[in-house]
């Protein structure tokens, strides 16, 4: 449809369309973890939480695009936009296929008409055909995107002053290899706040808070009960008074828990066995954290005689019981089209492997993942090894595809002429491309039994790195977190999403804003993992972890591409996203 657009913005927007990816509406549900990532139905208050802006090019070893690709879309785009934009007023703005909500045929479930495309988050800004269409699913009116696809104004404003913009959290970082900062939760119990909560609301709510009361004098003659006895009754005490406005989700205690609070007991290192749903809370507490939750962290700021992180979906944490959380690994793959700074240097002592990675080719990545592991020189006769200098863990190392086995001990040589033990490390094993691909067709192949992921556009890898798939347990199904073999679709991609979920065996857990998201089967997902550094080893609830800047890299070479200024976009029949294919 066209409502009369300058030449100018209309020539502007052909272009834009032509490079710009949509996508249809899917469930966003979750295994590994529970995204919340709900857009708000047409009547909703509140859109569910989301932020702004679309990946840019990968970035690798050198912090340079990989992607040739994406390179020369980005060489190739329209010179910069100057008109109108059109701002998100919630952390999840929904972006429609047309100017009308989804329809649900009663008797089979199933939703018709209009498609969810995508979304922007709270904050963002991007380009829009400044005309309100009212209608009455939204009497504020429809406003069509240059990028494709209508907001409704009741979610969205023209207005760059508007409150929930101006005061709106931080856009995602683009640059580095998360979007957010995170923060990690010491301690059980920690409120969320909605508000900033007045002194008496926070003695009553934290009662750690509470001053210690001091110990009666003894007085002659007179017998009162041990230093012990009295500090176990102050703390009753103080507890009894809190019990008044926190709700005790564990409900089967001793006799000695009784009327205490989950999060003030003692559990002997472990977790509270207390659920999602029982973390709720009321007043001015969003809810409670058990130890070891992530935040996403906005900024810190100064309030009602506290300090406090604001989060990016806006709550509030008291300052002291969050531990801002920097040790993202930095740890990441391969790209095969990336210059090497040292290849003029080394040119002559390397060896060619000119089918590495590809099907059944002997050629593989190999990569350490042994701490201590050594660089091994195997003699000519091939019948003795000798230990050479170390080599780190992660390491990232091209084989030639020759191995040999000496004294039981397999070794695979390197391209630069010394031996990987294969005991201290993995290597790729693609399997076979599926056979419908089109030629130079995006594909990801994920070995669970390798640990490992290889990219590759039609038969040709451009991409290979370690990954942390599902834990396995064939004897508990409890802890059994295995990743689902078969070939999939990336089906949305979020910048980032909460993921949340109670486990039987672990508790529960909460990482807000797990970054790069890519969901290819049901709630399981590729995304980053920032929180551990084990690549290569099994370790998730049954998503694909990748390195940070791996993560980060595949999100922006894979399809569906998400728009700039877009927090999440859903894959769509026209532009269906890139194969997933998982094996062992």
């Amino acid at each position: 449809m066209r409502w009369g657009l300058p030449a100018p913005v209309m020539t502007f927007r052909r272009l834009f369309l032509l490079t710009s990816a949509v996508a249809a509406t899917a469930g966003v549900i979750a295994a590994c973890a529970d995204p919340k990532t709900d857009a708000p139905a047409p009547k909703a208050k509140e859109a569910a939480p989301t932020a702004p802006v679309a990946p840019a090019a990968p970035t690798l070893n050198s912090g340079e695009a990989r992607d040739a690709g994406v390179q020369a879309a980005k060489d190739a785009a329209p010179p910069a936009y100057d008109g109108p934009m059109i701002g998100a007023l919630f952390l999840q703005t929904p972006v429609m296929s047309d100017m009308e909500w989804p329809k649900e045929d009663k008797k089979t479930g199933e939703k018709t008409g209009a498609v969810r495309l995508g979304y922007i988050r709270q904050g963002a800004k991007v380009p829009v055909i400044a005309e309100a269409h009212p209608k009455s699913n939204c009497k504020e009116g429809w406003y069509e995107l240059v990028q494709g696809g209508f907001v409704c104004g009741k979610y969205a404003s023209l207005d760059m002053n508007h409150p929930r913009i101006r005061l709106a959290p931080h856009a995602p970082e683009m640059n580095g290899s998360l979007p957010y900062q995170y923060g990690y939760n010491v301690a059980n119990g920690t409120p969320l706040y909605r508000q900033v909560p007045s002194r008496e609301e926070r003695l009553a709510i934290e009662p750690w808070l509470a001053p210690k009361k001091a110990k009666p004098k003894r007085e002659e003659g007179r017998e009162t009960a041990s230093a012990s006895d009295e500090a176990d009754a102050g703390a009753m005490l103080t507890l009894a008074k809190a019990s008044q406005l926190v709700t005790d989700p564990s409900s089967t205690t001793a006799d000695l828990d009784a009327g205490v609070p989950w999060f003030m007991r003692d559990y002997d290192g472990g977790k509270p066995m207390v659920t999602l749903d029982e973390l709720r809370g009321e007043g001015p507490v969003a809810r409670r954290m058990v130890k070891g939750f992530f935040l996403a962290l906005d900024r810190d700021v100064g309030a009602g005689g506290g300090r406090w992180w604001k989060t990016t979906g806006g709550l509030l944490a008291p300052f002291e019981r969050i531990f801002v959380y920097n040790k993202a690994s930095d740890f990441h793959g391969v790209w095969f089209d990336q210059p090497e700074a040292h290849a003029a240097e080394t040119t002559a002592t390397k060896k060619e492997t000119p089918d590495i990675c590809k099907p059944n080719a002997k050629a593989q990545v190999g990569i350490i993942t042994m701490y201590k592991s050594r660089k091994y020189i195997v003699s000519v006769s091939r019948k003795a090894v000798t230990t050479g200098d170390p080599v780190s863990r992660h390491s990232v190392l091209k084989l030639t595809g020759d191995s040999v086995t000496i004294n039981g001990a397999t070794y695979d040589e390197t391209e630069d002429g010394w031996w990987m033990k294969a005991s201290e490390g993995i290597k790729t094993t693609p399997g076979a491309p599926p056979k419908d691909l089109k030629d130079r067709e995006k594909w990801i192949d994920v070995n669970v039994k390798t640990q490992t992921l290889v990219a590759f556009e039609g038969d040709r890898p451009v991409f290979a790195t370690a990954v942390s798939t599902g834990l396995e347990d064939k004897v508990d199904k409890e802890k059994d977190h295995h990743t689902p073999s078969g070939t999939f679709r990336i089906r949305e991609k979020h910048i980032a999403a909460t993921m949340d979920g109670d486990v039987a065996s672990d508790g529960p857990y909460s990482i807000e804003d797990v970054p790069w998201i890519m969901y290819f089967h049901g709630s399981y997902a590729l995304h980053g993992a920032f929180w551990h550094n084990n690549f290569g080893r099994t370790k998730s609830h049954g998503c694909v972890n990748l390195a940070p800047a791996d993560a980060k890299a595949l999100f922006a070479w894979a399809e569906p591409i998400v728009p700039e200024g877009w927090h999440g976009v859903m894959s769509t029949p026209e532009k269906p996203g890139t194969r997933v294919v998982v094996h062992e």
